[in-house]
């Protein structure tokens, strides 16, 4: 029988080491995405011969993603009906990358009732589009940053260290109060961003913000998985014209390498105003996500 142990501080660290193995360039295998959202998606995990799997509350059901690792396919998916047998639920897979919906539905004779949702669809953005928006089609993207800089000539890009922490965190805490949305999943991200700041080290994360006269106007943090960099949060001060395009284009620049060659800035979660914002800085592709139902 599988046994599911929650996520925490602690036993993430035990997991992340199988990021390394994931076949997707999604953002729900990220050290981030999972600890930040660890309880709202009751997230639990486990480990078995190489592979681990998640357990999770999607969409009002108990759902299981895919699993990464080198050990047996095979007699995980049999453990995982099993227990999905013995608790008296369906063997749902969320959060299921294209990569992965052959072998599911395929090999594993899955079923997938319903279009993937558009709002928790990925946008990967290519990482030399970011760091230079070159081109044409972000002209609008450099005159807020031409203004920004006309504005703000002794404006400064500086990464998180554990010296500037705290000033990040009041950062945030000023966001909260002066600018935080009424949706509470917006509440809920501001309350999680807050309590990721002290385990960027721990988490191997990296940040970095933007200050104006010493006062800190925008800030991001992501992390870095094989070939791609992923943003988990990133927030700006709107009072200061041009702030968002300036963060999303310093931190990637600054953040990225050789290596590097996409960038994951998440989901919209079906918020028209950040949608359209994300459609504006061209998206190489949207990663979708499905949900399928197997056969237990």
């Amino acid at each position: 029988m599988l046994e599911f142990k929650p996520i925490n501080a602690e036993t993430i660290i035990k997991t992340s080491e199988y990021l390394k193995y994931k076949i997707s360039r999604t953002s729900d295998y990220t050290i981030g995405a999972m600890y930040m959202w660890r309880d709202f998606y009751d997230t639990h995990y486990t480990i078995y011969e190489g592979m681990i799997t998640y357990k999770v509350k999607f969409a009002g059901k108990t759902s299981f993603t895919f699993p990464a690792g080198t050990g047996p396919m095979d007699k995980l998916m049999d453990l995982l009906k099993s227990y999905c047998r013995q608790n008296k639920i369906p063997l749902w897979f969320c959060t299921v990358p294209e990569e992965a919906v052959p072998i599911l539905m395929d090999k594993y004779k899955g079923q997938m009732p319903e279009r993937a949702n558009r709002d928790w669809s990925d946008y990967l953005y290519l990482a030399e589009d970011l760091a230079n928006m070159a081109g044409r089609r972000y002209s609008g993207q450099r005159n807020h940053i031409n203004k920004f800089k006309r504005l703000y000539p002794n404006y400064s890009y500086e990464k998180f260290t554990k010296d500037n922490l705290d000033r990040v965190t009041q950062f945030l805490k000023d966001y909260q109060l002066n600018f935080s949305k009424n949706s509470s999943l917006a509440k809920e991200e501001l309350s999680r961003s807050l309590e990721l700041l002290p385990y960027m080290s721990k988490f191997n994360l990296i940040g970095g913000f933007i200050q104006v006269d010493d006062n800190i106007v925008a800030m991001s943090i992501g992390e870095i998985i094989n070939d791609t960099l992923y943003c988990h949060i990133e927030k700006a001060d709107r009072n200061y014209h041009g702030s968002y395009q300036m963060i999303v284009k310093e931190f990637v620049s600054n953040s990225i390498n050789d290596q590097i060659k996409y960038i994951n800035r998440e989901e919209d979660v079906g918020v028209e105003g950040l949608r359209k914002s994300k459609l504006s800085y061209h998206p190489y592709k949207l990663l979708e996500k499905h949900c399928i139902l197997i056969p237990s």
